[in-house]
């Protein structure tokens, strides 16, 4: 991880180690837990969402409004409104369309572009455009309440004054990045575009994606600490089994076996209601970990089924996307493959305890 930092940011920060003897092991109850939506109409992206837990609103993208972002009732599923966020270059559009989603203070919402991010008030109307001075990145977060951006070495967010402000050793040089050669600059380009943050009132929590290797967890804080959250690595060997999509020459998409990535890969990072930071990802085998930013204890969440995707915990439980389910052909075989991408299912399941010790004042309620 020391070499993956440095060609990341200058200087040295704390890594903040994860402590000896067994963590705790949960898993997410499924007969249990309450639907939120059920709609085999729906097509949500799991990624693209942000949720307003003290509104009790989801907001999500779904294909059935390209250009906007939808928000539905955590309570009954209702459809509550629609967000415009239209494709295109003129004020508060967005040239590629939205990448991200973060709940502004007042409950509002903030949503990223590749190169913007706009401020809607409650009822979804637009009240700033930002242009960050930065290289093109897809995340957004609310750090300290305003908008803030992921970038080489750091992120920027948006002053009182409209103005960028970095916070971290911030090595870009406005949306020039700081890199010796031409390869150099294409990797981090890809991992900026990757990369994913979660914010509190005082830092910003930034998940560096690798494709091997755990992925790396910078914190930055507004008082100019910093310090790197180390990832649990349980059941990251002997990864195989998995399979991937192949397009032939005749044009037809087969499955073939590939090798598994390790569950620390492609991480999405965000808060429970403790303060506690949550990183999910996409692996069939184990969901993500729950771990204590100040401790470094953690706790794992091991799957037993990769159709439902969780998104977020609150309290004892977790929001979960359930994937649409579609039949492909597999050597002879008839299987079944979920696509993440497409939820047409919302719900909140409780965590279970499955062995191991609890982190002191983490899910205390869960037995």
């Amino acid at each position: 991880m020391t070499t993956r930092f440095l060609c990341w940011s200058a200087g040295f920060v704390a890594l903040l180690p994860l402590p000896s003897g067994a963590q705790q092991i949960l898993e997410i109850d499924f007969e249990t837990g309450r639907t939120i939506i059920d709609d085999e109409l729906r097509s949500m992206g799991s990624h693209i969402m942000a949720v307003d837990w003290d509104r009790g609103i989801l907001y999500v993208k779904d294909n059935e409004e390209p250009d906007g972002v939808m928000a539905f009732s955590l309570e009954t599923g209702e459809w509550l409104r629609t967000i415009s966020t239209p494709k295109g270059d003129g004020p508060n559009e967005f040239t590629e369309g939205r990448t991200g989603l973060a709940i502004a203070p007042d409950g509002g919402l903030f949503v990223s572009g590749y190169r913007r991010v706009v401020g809607y008030d409650q009822a979804g109307t637009p009240m700033f455009s930002w242009t960050p001075v930065t290289p093109a990145s897809k995340s957004v977060c609310n750090l300290g309440g305003v908008p803030a951006v992921p970038t080489q070495g750091g992120v920027v967010r948006r002053g009182s004054d409209g103005t960028d402000e970095s916070v971290g050793p911030v090595r870009a040089r406005g949306r020039t990045l700081d890199v010796e050669n031409a390869p150099d600059a294409r990797m981090i380009s890809l991992r900026l575009f990757g990369t994913q943050l979660a914010c509190t009132a005082d830092r910003a929590y930034v998940v560096i994606p690798y494709d091997n290797g755990p992925d790396s967890v910078f914190a930055y804080h507004l008082d100019g600490r910093e310090a790197m959250v180390a990832i649990p690595t349980e059941g990251t060997d002997d990864m195989k089994g998995c399979v991937q999509a192949v397009r032939t020459g005749e044009g037809r998409t087969v499955q073939q076996d590939a090798a598994c990535p390790i569950w620390s890969q492609r991480l999405y990072p965000s808060f429970d209601d403790l303060g506690n930071l949550v990183l999910f990802g996409t692996d069939k085998r184990i969901h993500g970990a729950i771990i204590n930013p100040e401790t470094g204890c953690y706790a794992v969440v091991r799957a037993t089924t990769n159709r439902y995707l969780p998104v977020r915990v609150r309290a004892d439980s977790v929001m979960v996307f359930r994937g649409e389910v579609t039949q492909v052909q597999f050597q002879g075989r008839t299987l079944e493959a979920v696509n993440s991408n497409s939820a047409n299912g919302v719900s909140m399941h409780p965590l279970r305890r499955v062995s191991g010790e609890p982190c002191p004042g983490m899910l205390p309620s869960v037995r």
